[in-house]
């Protein structure tokens, strides 16, 4: 029996790891969300590990550690595992891709667990990274597919073979949708395309049409976070309650309480007012950092705001371009389905969902072609090569365009929420190439 074909996307954020996977041919898909930790472990430590319960609360993997050492296994456990029984860290001064392999090897289990899926199957992954780490993909490309031919998961081994690899920045799913919903618009505006995670911050723009390197800084949620500690006594910036406590906060500033640890009504209702204006001042503070560093990428037309963070800071951002008439785009239009946006919400997962569009688009035009060449090129190179193809002659130009259509059902790239995308407005353009992001 053939080898199922796997499709999967991931978001490697700094306080969860966002996945979308589904079989290829199939429009059936899920959303998948594993907290950001992780530990090494000894082996036989992982002999306490419950065998049953959800698949992201137990999860850990065990690969060999060394191309030239095939008997030498590193253990992980990966997410709320980590944090909740080995005192596993975010480890946000680690680069991402360093971390990524235990988080990726985690996710493939995790999503065999939830599809049903064998312990054998062909994989093609398409990973997000901060923009500064895109140059160090092939490292990851090599090691990736090395750890996936044989690694240990609580289920037992896996074997899995890596068909196709592509990493992008973060940002780029918002920026294919949004390209795609300008179209020819998009050649007489100056966009900054701003990136807000937990992490950090990532920003690049796009000038005529045509995107240029941006750059990344250390001004992500945990920025706040770090000012609050040395003002809230026992802040506990790795706990993801508290980090969901402050988000919500933004709405509803009540929820402030659960921090206190106080047990009185009176001093729980002092801690509320302390907290309460210690989180004002920095946020305030916080938001100045994020405008003044925008303002210094120049003027704009547009800026599309993106991420969690972003969210947090609406209020404040939405005076970005007061005084300007800068129009603000926020999330890039993207909006998930109900039933996924019950699981963490639009403003964090339309990046990783409009880039698994994205991706998926990439690999029906690869299959498409190959039925109709003689050519079996390889699919990493046919992404490679994508924007080459797509520009190559005069007369590919001339062709009539064919209105964008996700394969992914439930994808509506808006240029507003509230608006509906003209398709037919789409036209393939050497931009639709990831963006050349830089530091």
């Amino acid at each position: 029996m053939p080898l199922k074909n796997i499709i999967m996307t991931i978001d490697l954020g700094s306080s969860k790891s966002k996945i979308v996977v589904q079989e290829s041919g199939s429009n059936f898909l899920k959303v998948l969300l594993m907290d950001a930790q992780i530990a090494d472990v000894g082996k036989k430590s992982l002999q306490s590990v419950p065998s049953e319960g959800l698949a992201s609360e137990r999860s850990w993997v065990g690969f060999n550690a060394s191309e030239n050492n095939e008997a030498e296994k590193e253990y992980y456990a990966v997410g709320s595992l980590a944090r909740d029984c080995f005192g596993g860290l975010s480890q946000l001064h680690e680069l991402k891709y360093e971390l990524a392999l235990p988080k990726i090897l985690a996710a493939v289990w995790l999503a065999m667990d939830e599809l049903s899926l064998p312990a054998r199957f062909n994989l093609n992954l398409a990973v997000l990274l901060p923009s500064g780490e895109v140059s160090d993909k092939d490292i990851l490309k090599s090691r990736l597919a090395s750890c996936l031919k044989d690694f240990d998961t609580p289920s037992g081994r896996m074997k899995i073979k890596l068909k196709g690899f592509q990493a992008s920045p973060e940002g780029s799913g918002i920026y294919f949708s949004r390209v795609n919903a300008l179209g020819d618009e998009l050649n007489s505006k100056n966009i900054i395309c701003a990136m807000l995670g937990f992490r950090n911050s990532s920003a690049f723009t796009i000038r005529a049409g045509v995107s240029k390197p941006g750059n990344s800084k250390d001004f992500g949620m945990h920025w706040l976070l770090q000012k609050l500690s040395h003002q809230i006594s026992g802040l506990d910036v790795e706990n993801p309650d508290t980090i969901q406590i402050i988000a919500e906060s933004a709405k509803n500033s009540e929820i402030l309480k659960k921090l206190s640890r106080k047990s009185s009504p009176a001093d729980i209702e002092s801690d509320y007012q302390s907290i309460s204006e210690a989180i004002n001042n920095v946020k305030e503070e916080y938001s100045r950092v994020i405008v003044r560093w925008l303002k210094s990428l120049g003027t704009t037309d547009e800026i599309i705001f993106c991420g969690g963070t972003a969210e947090y800071l609406r209020p404040e951002l939405e005076n970005y371009g007061a005084t300007d008439s800068t129009q603000i785009v926020w999330h890039g239009g993207v909006s998930v389905p109900d039933e996924f946006e019950a699981l963490l919400g639009s403003s964090r997962l339309a990046d990783v969902w409009a880039f698994h569009a994205k991706f998926m688009d990439s690999i029906n035009s690869h299959n498409a072609k190959l039925k109709n060449s003689t050519v079996n090129s390889s699919f990493a190179d046919t992404l490679a090569n994508a924007s080459q193809q797509q520009s190559s002659t005069t007369d590919d130009k001339q062709k009539a365009k064919k209105p964008y259509k996700s394969v992914v059902p439930g994808i509506k790239p808006n240029i507003k929420p509230d608006a509906k995308t003209n398709y037919n407005k789409h036209t393939e353009r050497p931009s639709d190439t990831v963006p050349p992001i830089g530091n």
